[in-house]
């Protein structure tokens, strides 16, 4: 982390609300990553992740190595965004009953019920991915980040961030050649 983020630390740290706003401005797009990965989807990411903001700047007198901040702010991010996953199985099958209803008012159900289909079936072999594994995966691939960047968020060593790189990467393609043999190119 450079001097200038640690700074901001310090004087958030005293109840600088205005460097706190610049600490999320920085590290914004990566916790939207990291949520994404736990989530799913792009609005409960940011809700998840708003939440964890909130709930950072309440606890950022905890915050003992300012150095460590963006491994912090993601630990929380990540806390929060299984919280709202829970919450979120909870209203799923009315939610997915409403969705049916939606897409019958749809004027082709059928290219309608296939792209849901898929969306799905990439969503499903997400979720297959372990947790650390699939966050590896987005800030890879969503925030371009290297493995030492990425180790350094989620407290692995660069080697552990590209095993697990390799692993999801490889059961992602397997999952979803099942799923769809004739759109997944095999290795």
């Amino acid at each position: 982390m450079d001097a200038e983020l640690t700074d901001w630390v310090v004087r958030a740290k005293r109840g600088d609300a205005a460097a706190f706003s610049l600490l999320i401005r920085r590290c914004e797009r990566t916790a939207l990553a990291v949520a994404f990965a736990c989530l799913g989807n792009g609005a409960g990411a940011s809700d998840a992740a708003q939440d964890a903001f909130l709930k950072a700047w309440q606890k950022i007198g905890t915050l003992e190595d300012p150095s460590r901040f963006p491994a912090w702010l993601c630990g929380i991010v990540r806390n929060v965004a299984i919280d709202h996953r829970r919450h979120l199985r909870t209203k799923a099958n009315s939610v997915l009953s409403d969705s049916i209803e939606e897409t019958r008012a749809y004027s082709d159900p059928t290219s309608e019920l296939e792209q849901a289909d898929r969306r799905r079936e990439v969503n499903n072999a997400l979720e297959a991915v372990d947790e650390v594994s699939r966050s590896a995966l987005v800030l890879r691939y969503y925030e371009n980040l290297s493995s030492q960047e990425i180790g350094e968020l989620l407290g692995l060593s660069t080697s552990a961030v590209d095993m697990r790189l390799s692993r999801a990467r490889a059961a992602l393609r397997e999952r979803l050649a099942l799923l769809m043999p004739d759109q997944i190119p095999s290795r």
